[in-house]
């Protein structure tokens, strides 16, 4: 049992945060940690990284075990380059890799006695065994493969500072490094901010094959559906465990509350039915003794809290005023231009979109290609573009913008709803408040000192009460805790005009999109289903070079078709020998290895077969660097 923690509990003053929390973590076990903001999901974690100290309660892990732990703001970088600061993890690696060197040397010394000769081969044939098994001879493989996963495949690790990358990038970093560590506890919170969906998937299958202990605090629910086996919920400073995934954790809920409701409501009949026979019968002398007895047994009952599903969460809800005809939005050619340092540069052109009333389309796309830029220009608040795009008649416009520029900092909560609505009354601008979490005091928050959670609440609010047919979203559920993400979930898949979405929030797309459109910087591919769809499709035409052909270079002539496939087919031959000429490498040196644990005290034998072994460890690692870009050039044409 790597983790048991048992009655922990944490509090801020009078604020208690969390109160005997006992979680029992199994070997190799991949929790998930959820809870509404504020929870105490993140003081969790670090009180078992050991960084914050708990009032009461005990965590015990095994003696030596390790623990990594990623938090979310990643400290200032060092001036050193990337690979510098990576390679001081393996910096007991790399100190026996130096004293080879230096046994190596002695070893071409020819004035060497055979006693110091069969010494220095005996320290060296140790030294040998201690870096292979510290897998010394993997570490280069090791550490591209990590930073090619985490996006960094374009970074020149050997020259690019670490204090020189972005927030994100840093936090990428982070986890990169970690990774590389390989802690036998990993503590991840929020590892999936800043990643695109190709690094989300590679870390997905990583941490999927991670051998060790790992308790993720995670806002993405389609991560935690892939990756955990279990869920432990912080609510109302108590810790409840869900054996499965995400979905199954909320099947799990709804039906332990909906019993607990039955239970509640059985129990409150009950006691409805004593009250009314006490209240009819105690001033009665027959029957007085009855009524006494019947009022004991209520007095004795234990009575039950009426269940909550979930404490604090949102009602969103959007209607329409009116509905638009069937076309919706027709894009022609249309190009996205953004200003780089006084330029107007294209990021993105050759965009034809046709999408129909009542549909939920979700735009994605790698990060920078324009996603965000394409909601703006169709607002009307990005005027840089060339080519056409059309709404169609009577079509009315929503816009939540991911960085809620159209909110006014120096107005208050209240007042940033009744300002656009003055004919409301406030008791009714403080009711709809409410349905978003605003209460009390709260209302008079001016909106410069409101959460990210906070704002994105009141911007969904505003855009509710505007009631248009077609909503274009910026990454709503940003920010949003997962009761109010499910909320609205449920919102906008129930809503019955058009909506556009730009969302890095996998499950999100899976529950509401029903066509996916892939933006790239030569245009825009259209795919019918959820993303889990999208992902079928795309799987399917990287397989068949057929069907990717026929799908996707319809534009092309049949000679250009002929050649395209000629290089598909070869790029993908090429790999596959690449992939056994890797095999073959990789049993070449565990057969050298072999040779050398049997050669005993033949200095020049063993010396002989060092050379050889360093020699296909350099092969090994020119043949992963073939493989990495051959794949990259037939994922470019695929």
């Amino acid at each position: 049992m790597p983790i048991q923690i048992s009655q922990v509990s944490k509090s801020y003053g009078i604020d208690t945060i969390l109160h005997g929390i006992t979680m029992n973590i199994a070997d190799n076990e991949k929790i998930g940690l959820i809870g509404a903001n504020g929870a105490g999901k993140t003081t969790l974690l670090r009180i078992i990284a050991g960084e914050l100290s708990c009032d009461s309660g005990t965590i015990f892990t095994p003696k030596d075990s390790t623990v990594g732990f990623l938090k979310q703001n990643p400290e200032e970088g060092k001036t050193s380059t990337l690979w510098e600061d990576i390679m001081e993890i393996f910096s007991d690696v790399t100190q026996v890799e130096e004293q080879m060197r230096r046994l190596e040397e002695k070893m071409s010394n020819e004035n060497l006695s055979d006693s110091q000769r069969e010494e220095v081969l005996s320290s060296y044939s140790h030294l040998s065994a201690v870096f292979d098994s510290k897998g010394g001879f993997d570490i280069q493989t090791k550490i591209k493969t990590v930073l090619n996963g985490m996006g960094f495949e374009d970074f020149d690790a050997k020259t690019v500072r670490v204090n020189t990358l972005s927030g994100g990038e840093r936090t990428k970093f982070s986890l990169a490094k970690l990774l590389l560590k390989n802690p036998d506890i990993l503590l991840l919170d929020e590892p999936t901010n800043h990643l695109d969906f190709k690094t989300m998937q590679w870390l997905e299958s990583y941490l999927k094959a991670y051998r060790g202990t790992i308790i993720i605090v995670s806002h993405d629910r389609y991560f935690l559906d892939s990756l955990v086996d279990t869920i432990y919920e912080i609510e109302r400073t108590n810790a409840t465990r869900y054996p499965g995934n995400y979905t199954k954790y909320l099947e799990t809920k709804k039906h332990n509350y909906e019993i607990a409701l039955k239970h509640y409501e059985e129990q409150q009949t009950e006691i409805k039915r004593l009250e009314d026979y006490v209240a009819r019968n105690k001033v009665r002398a027959s029957t007085a003794k009855s009524a006494k007895s019947k009022q004991k047994s209520i007095d004795r009952m234990e009575l039950l809290e009426k269940p909550v599903l979930y404490g604090r969460a949102c009602r969103f809800g959007f209607d329409l005023e009116f509905t638009s005809y069937k076309d919706a939005l027709i894009c022609d050619n249309l190009s996205l231009n953004v200003n780089a340092g006084g330029i107007l540069k294209t990021i993105a052109q050759n965009i034809n979109i046709d999408i129909k009333r009542g549909e939920k389309v979700a735009i994605i796309g790698k990060n920078g290609v324009g996603k965000s830029t394409l909601l703006k220009t169709l607002s009307g608040t990005n005027k840089s573009h060339g080519g056409s795009f059309e709404f169609g008649r009577n079509v009315s416009i929503s816009f939540y913008d991911q960085q809620q520029e159209c909110l006014h900092e120096n107005s208050t909560v209240l007042n940033e709803i009744w300002d656009r609505y003055p004919r409301m009354d406030e008791v009714e601008v403080r009711t709809l408040l409410g349905t978003v979490l605003f209460t009390d005091e709260d209302v008079y928050k001016r909106v410069s000192d409101l959460s990210g959670g906070e704002r994105a609440r009141l911007l969904l609010l505003a855009i509710m009460l505007e009631k248009s047919n077609t909503l274009l979203l910026d990454e709503p559920t940003n920010h949003l805790d997962l009761p109010s993400k499910e909320a609205l979930d449920t919102a906008v898949k129930n809503f019955g005009g058009t909506v556009i979405l730009v969302s890095h929030d996998r499950y999100f797309l899976n529950k509401v999109a029903d066509k996916i459109i892939e933006l790239t910087p030569e245009g825009a591919i259209c795919y019918n289903g959820n993303y889990n769809e999208y992902l079928n499709e795309k799987n399917a035409i990287i397989q068949n070079e057929a069907s990717n052909s026929n799908a996707s270079s319809s534009a092309l002539s049949y000679e250009e078709q002929k050649r395209k496939q000629a290089n598909v087919r070869n790029l993908t031959k090429k790999i596959a020998g690449t992939e056994n000429n890797i095999e073959e490498k990789e049993t070449e040196i565990e057969d050298i290895k072999q040779k050398i644990s049997e050669a005993g005290s033949d200095y020049e034998k063993v010396r002989e077969l060092y050379e050889i072994q360093e020699k296909y460890e350099r092969e090994l690692e020119d043949l992963y660097e073939l493989w990495n870009t051959l794949s990259k050039e037939l994922e470019s044409i695929v």
